[in-house]
């Protein structure tokens, strides 16, 4: 073994399609690939690695049933599946072309069991879980094309469409069954006539219905939208850089402008603090003000006035 330095027989090494490894088998003994698995967490960034290293295809689905089957005792036994005759001629790069492929049509979670799971996990919560996965792919390309070819707005139309796929799904069983299907037939028109989705209603999807779309589709080949490059274009252009250019010249040029303009600003700050000392009097009453001022002046002198005359009552009748 090339990484622990051990010396074992064949059956300690597992099988390799790379023309640089002798005896078609991986350099590195079962041991030390496995605790290599089991340190990454058989992780499938990991076990990809390890398949180009011996050039051999990774299936993700494969591997992961062999995985539950064997334990951490995979890796040989994987290997060992690809040296049949049904997997002769396909290597790593083969196999990744294709996934490549897949990747590119948008069809990755068909290559992937988890993803796969998921995908269809969602199909059935959106058309219900009476349908198998053939089902589940009718309606969703049938639906997918409605949406590409047709104006499907709100909610209403929406729903029209979802039971328009329905109904043409059972239409093709029936007909496949051989049973009558003229009353399915019959609501399917009535539905689309609803619905409007007639040859008439039908949009272009490689048209431009906006301009945010024309946008989109030159963003999409690497066009950037340059709002402001500094070109002077029009007449608006050069009478602003005019007006830049003789406010810069007077600023830089007039030896005292700028001690002008510094010394207005401190005066306009010195203004505005001397208002926000003394405070804002727009909600103050200055006459309530002056008149408890006069209260609080004279309500010593009134008091005695009232008692040489008897009281307030005795001043009040005279």
């Amino acid at each position: 073994c090339s990484h622990c330095g051990g010396s074992f027989g064949s059956e300690s090494f597992s099988y390799s399609k790379s023309p640089f490894f002798k005896d078609e088998v991986f350099p590195i003994c079962n041991t030390c690939i496995k605790s290599y698995l089991v340190k990454e967490n058989f992780n499938w960034e990991a076990v990809d690695k390890l398949c180009q290293f011996g050039n051999l295809p990774f299936v993700p689905a494969e591997f992961e049933r062999l995985h539950e089957m064997n334990g951490d005792d995979v890796f040989p036994i994987y290997a060992k599946v690809f040296k049949g005759e049904e997997f002769k001629g396909l290597d790593w790069s083969d196999y990744f072309k294709e996934f490549s492929r897949l990747r590119e049509q948008g069809k990755i979670e068909d290559a992937l069991p988890e993803l796969r799971e998921e995908k269809y996990n969602k199909l059935r919560m959106r058309w219900g879980a009476n349908y198998d996965e053939d089902a589940l792919n009718y309606l969703e390309d049938l639906y997918t094309g409605l949406l590409q070819t047709q104006n499907v707005n709100g909610a209403l139309q929406q729903d029209q469409a979802f039971k328009l796929c329905k109904i043409s799904y059972e239409i093709d069983n029936r007909i496949r069954a051989g049973q009558d299907f003229d009353k399915m037939l019959s609501s399917y028109d009535k539905l689309v006539k609803v619905a409007e989705f007639t040859p008439k209603n039908v949009k272009n999807i490689n048209d431009f219905d906006t301009m945010g779309e024309v946008l989109r589709w030159f963003e999409k080949g690497g066009w950037k939208n340059r709002y402001y490059d500094g070109v002077t274009r029009d007449i608006v252009d050069e009478t602003m850089k005019n007006i830049q250019a003789w406010n810069q010249r007077l600023y830089t040029n007039e030896s005292s402008i700028g001690e002008q303009i510094t010394q207005r600003i401190e005066q306009l700050k010195a203004a505005r603090k001397a208002e926000n000392y003394y405070g804002d009097t727009d909600d103050f009453d200055l006459d309530d003000y002056e008149n408890k001022g006069y209260d609080d002046l004279f309500e010593g002198e009134n008091e005695d006035f009232d008692a040489e005359l008897g009281g307030a009552e005795t001043w009040t009748q005279v």
